[in-house]
This record gives C-alpha cells, structure tokens and sequence, in this order.
C-alpha cells in the first residue's frame, strides 16, 4: 500500500496553497492526499505518511499549535526516513532563526523545528519594487530563479525567504534569487530528506482562479490578479518536482538497503 503524502491545513495555512497541492500532488507525483491538523502531528499519526507537506500561510500559528510534542514527532518522522517539504510559511518554521520584515512589522525568532541549521531571511522587497510583505497584491511578483544547471524559471514570490546556512555543505541550493541568493535548497536530516521553497512552485492556475481571482472580481487589485493568474498559468514547477521525486527515491532506496526507515 502506497503511503499518503499529509498536507498540513490548521490555522494559518493558506486555503489556496492547501487546495494547490492537493491537485498538484496528484498531478506531479501521482501519490494519495491527506489534510491534517496539528491534533494528527501530536497524536503521532506522522508514521503514516512519506511526506509532510508545510504550505504557505504564516508561521506564527505553526509555532503556537505544533510546539513542543507536535515539532518533536516532525523531526523523528524526518529522522526515520520521512519527507518534509516547506513552502513559503513552511520554509521559514524549518530553519534554526528567522528574519523576516513585512510592511510595518518584524518578527527575528529562534525556531524549534529547526531542520535547516541557518537563517530564513525575507520578506525581500528588492523583487517586489520595494514593498514589504502584506496582504494585497502589491507585494506579490514572479521572481526569476537560476538552477544548477543554470535553467531560469520565474516563479510566483509572496514574502517567501532566502537560506542562509551555518553549516558549509550541509545544504543543497537548488536555485537561487538574483545576485546568488539561495532560493530553495535541500538537505538531509537522519535517513530523511527535506525541501525548503522561498517561492510557490506548487500554485495551480484553476485554484487561483477559484479563490482569488473570483474574489477580487470588482476589487481595485483585479488587475494585479489578473496579471498573477495569467503567469501562473506559465509556470512551469516541473523541474522542482523532478527534484522532490528524486529526494523521495533516495529515502527509499536508502530505507530497502537497511531495512530501518519503517
């Protein structure tokens, strides 16, 4: 039986980046769906699951509801030969410290996951004409990343980090911002594997439309939106899930030669 892929949809997650990857899961790995709650992480449920999936949204609640019994049982599923895969939001709760600016607040933390042993900093208002993360479309852009095998792709960008390691060599950097700064990266953490995206490779075109697009239908910021959706619907994210399934075939290979990631 092919174990599931959990997506994690609690408070502060985002609705259109929970909906996304359900239908980009599918679509991209071909793997099963299942939207947990913080409730499922502290009752140990992780032992399920091949892949933890931490969407967009914003941290802060992550910290609040996961803290403690809920981050332990994370790191011991990526331990045991788990996936974790952090986007935006999700990126920043994995690493060690935080550094993030929006418009009229900062929020500098330690973070207790800490699977990325360094530094998400962001929001990074150089790609956003100088606007500071908020709500409204204004700090919303499609930032242009460069890959090892120098391939750029743009990329929708909405107050997501850059990875500062403390480690050298610890990480992977799979694609990086403009002026070399590490974008999303990836590492290992026990016999696990982890992802970590600045930006939204997992947006879906119909999602967007569905619940953005739709909603600002008589808004000023329609078309700002409009502007997104039709680049969402460029978007090609098919190298980076090229990396995830690769990352998960190292996890199993791994695991069937010793028999220890059960």
């Amino acid at each position: 039986m092919v174990k599931p892929v959990y997506i994690y949809a609690d408070e502060g997650t985002s609705d259109v980046g929970v909906a996304s990857l359900q239908l980009a899961i599918a679509t991209n790995l071909g793997l099963p769906t299942k939207t947990i709650t913080a409730q499922h992480i502290i009752d140990n449920e992780l032992e399920h699951c091949q892949m933890l999936i931490m969407p967009g949204g914003a941290d802060l609640p992550y910290c609040a509801k996961l803290k403690g019994k809920g981050n332990q049982h994370i790191r011991q599923f990526v331990q045991h030969g788990g996936f974790y895969l952090g986007i935006c939001a999700g990126a920043y709760y994995a690493t060690k410290t935080i550094e993030f600016t929006g418009d009229g607040y900062q929020i500098f933390e330690n973070r207790e996951l800490a699977l990325f042993n360094g530094k998400a900093v962001g929001s990074l208002p150089d790609l956003t004409n100088q606007y500071y993360y908020d709500g409204t479309a204004v700090s919303k852009t499609f930032a242009t990343l460069t890959f090892q095998n120098n391939t750029q792709l743009s990329f929708y960008y909405h107050g997501g980090p850059m990875f500062l390691s403390e480690a050298e060599d610890a990480e992977t950097v799979v694609a990086c911002y403009s002026a070399n700064r590490p974008a999303i990266v990836c590492g290992s953490y026990g016999k696990g594997k982890f992802l970590l995206s600045g930006v939204h490779f997992e947006l879906q075109p119909e999602i967007y439309e569905q619940y953005i697009i739709r909603d600002t239908l008589h808004s000023s910021e329609y078309i700002l939106e409009q502007s997104i959706y039709n680049q969402i619907k460029q978007m090609d994210s098919n190298y980076i899930w090229k990396k995830i399934r690769e990352l998960l075939d190292e996890i199993s290979t791994k695991c069937q030669g010793t028999k220890t990631c059960e």
